[in-house]
């Protein structure tokens, strides 16, 4: 394989996570040839460590993308700038890895979507907690019906974040939706791809208690009705008190034909039957977790492998989920995604 060069958007925070993970994994298949980022201390940090001269330093998208021709574009800025540094990216030909979640607003995702299709060009958006061995263990568990048939999902996220700026940056605690936008994404996301299914409908509520750490919603419960049949149901709580299943730990419970399947993180996962002792199991290693499964597929597709299973055609239908919950949490009326696609 060769090397495939990367004009890089973003250079601290999940950006600097990219880099390290880039270097650390990588080193032989991404080489960044261009850095961006409006903060100067950060791209000279980076600079060092790349080894990159101040003629691959940039504080603009136009003047980035204008002198820097490379393989692809990374996007691991805020949400907000996602649509203008992708939609240059691939106006200038290069394919794009992007975080999640797509963008700030819905009309920048279609946007983007739209550019995807115009171009031809891969985009692909980080989903990197389908690729932990339980869930995708789980998935095969459904895929092959060793358990029959799928009735519904249930997924709880619950972390401690009562004490402000205990999740990480400020922001999290003052941003309108930060549940749903810095959290639940991941969740809805991880509902489709257990499930097999895609969201028909959306129904729930958001609220925020009074020993609450947030100026917005910090819990929220969520119904969702499956084109295949299956339903979905999703705790979301940024201000546990007692059960913790924060990250990586994420609750999930697979009601099927004939057991249920528990999974919390990790590598357990556990079966009941009826009047069948309980099955206990290690889930099988997988060869990439996380994100660096995501930057190995997106550098596969192209390099003319199978497109990445979180396109943003595909995976524009999770960011829709999140939209919806916000729109029916403040009224409880049942939403249909097809209205947000």
């Amino acid at each position: 394989m060769s090397v495939k060069t990367c004009l890089m958007f973003g250079g601290g925070g999940m950006a600097g996570g990219w880099i390290g993970h880039w270097i650390n994994h990588f080193r032989d298949r991404i080489k960044i040839i261009g850095l961006v980022d409006v903060n100067e201390e950060i791209l000279e940090k980076q600079a060092d460590l790349l080894g990159l001269g101040k003629d691959q330093l940039f504080t603009s998208t136009e003047e980035a993308v204008d002198k820097v021709r490379a393989d692809f574009a990374g996007v691991a800025t805020p949400p907000q700038f996602h649509a203008s540094q992708t939609i240059s990216a691939l106006e200038a030909g290069m394919p794009v890895i992007c975080e999640k979640p797509i963008a700030g607003t819905i009309e920048d995702a279609r946007a983007m979507v739209d550019t995807a299709n115009r171009t031809g060009l891969p985009v692909s958006i980080i989903q990197n907690y389908r690729y932990a061995r339980d869930k995708q263990e789980v998935r095969r568990i459904v895929d092959e019906g060793r358990l029959g048939r799928l009735q519904h999902v249930i997924g709880r996220y619950a972390c401690d974040y009562r004490k402000h700026c205990s999740w990480g940056k400020e922001w999290r605690h003052t941003m309108d939706y930060a549940l749903l936008f810095e959290g639940s994404i991941h969740h809805m996301d991880m509902l489709r791809f257990l499930s097999a299914g895609d969201c028909e409908t959306l129904t729930g509520f958001g609220w925020n208690p009074e020993w609450s750490s947030f100026k917005h919603l910090s819990s929220g419960m969520y119904l969702m009705k499956m084109n295949n049949g299956s339903h979905c149901f999703y705790e979301g709580n940024s201000t546990a008190a007692g059960i913790i299943n924060c990250w990586h730990k994420e609750y999930y419970r697979l009601e099927l034909e004939k057991g249920t399947v528990e999974i919390a993180g990790g590598k357990d996962i556990t079966i009941h039957r009826m009047d069948k002792q309980v099955e206990q199991y290690e889930a099988p290693e997988i060869p990439w977790e996380g994100h660096n499964h995501l930057f190995d597929e997106f550098l596969n597709w192209i390099d003319g492998d199978k497109p990445a299973d979180t396109r943003i055609q595909e995976n524009i239908k999770s960011f829709a989920m999140i939209l919806a919950a916000m729109d029916s949490g403040t009224d409880g009326a049942v939403r249909k995604i097809a209205d947000y696609l």
